[in-house]
Order: C-alpha cells, then structure tokens, then sequence
C-alpha cells in the first residue's frame, strides 16, 4: 500500500476552520487538491500529519499562528504624529490607508489622541491559527514534469 512520502503525487479532500485571535470562526467548504510532497510547499505541520499516511486516512491538523500570519507583535504598535496623516480617514477600529511617496502606508487605527495615533502595524490577521481536516484521497508516484514546483510553473 503506498503511503504519503517525498516525491508522491498526493491528492487531499480538505476543510478549513479559521480562529482569529477574538474568537472570530471562519470555515472554508470542503475542496479537492493536489500537491506532490516534498516538492510542493504545504504548511509543516500539515506535511507533518499526513506524512506516511494511507488512501481513506483521515487527519484532524491544528496549523498555529507562526505558521499562518504570526503573532501580533507589540513592537509594531507604534504612536504617530496626527498631523501627518488625512483627518478624515482616521477612524478607530479601522484601517488608514494612504499613497505616500509611491508607498502604501497602511495600518489599523486602533487609538486617536490630542496630537497622535496609536497605529498598530500587525497584519490584521496575525494571531489566527487554523484547523484542517484532511481526507487523503489518492496516492501515487509523482512523473518527472510534475517534480517542478507548482509555484514555478508558467
């Protein structure tokens, strides 16, 4: 029975559950995908779990934050000069974004004072860890052209 290992062409039936760092659940449909293992990146601790794993084996996989979008750093909450920024965008609780020298200066606003913005520059993400359950739905032998990463391809 072939099993889950570099250089094989697997095929997953997968679901995925997301949790932001508030509690905020989003889940994602069942979907079908290929990969060849080893070759194709997948997020280490889903290569983890299904390593040497079976046709019709099923793998409940938790995938952290460090993985996904990283933890919320407090060195990127940072105090800004109000008067810098458009008065008029600068709402709590949401994102300012603005052209500044060809640069997207982007960031969630997430405290207006007298003369400053406490501007937390995390992804809005980071903190968000996901859980997948995974089907393995097809194993084989990988052919030669699909050895190429698939991030590679035309």
């Amino acid at each position: 029975m072939l099993r889950v290992k570099e250089c094989m062409k697997v095929t997953i039936e997968f679901a995925i559950k997301t949790v932001s760092p508030s509690g905020e659940v989003t889940e994602v449909p069942p979907e079908v995908c290929s990969f060849v293992f080893g070759v194709d990146v997948q997020y280490p601790s889903v290569e983890t779990a299904i390593m040497n794993k079976c046709v019709g084996d099923r793998v409940q996989v938790y995938v952290p934050p460090e993985e996904l979008f990283g933890h919320a750093d407090e060195a990127l909450i940072r105090e800004l000069p109000r008067a810098d920024y458009k008065q008029e965008r600068l709402k709590p609780g949401k994102m300012y974004r603005e052209m500044k020298k060809k640069c997207l200066v982007q960031f969630l606003v997430k405290e207006l004072k007298e003369d400053v913005i406490v501007a937390d520059f995390n992804d809005p993400r980071a903190g968000t860890h996901a859980e997948f359950d995974i089907l393995i739905k097809d194993i084989r032998e990988a052919t030669k052209e699909e050895m190429t990463p698939s991030c590679a391809r035309p």
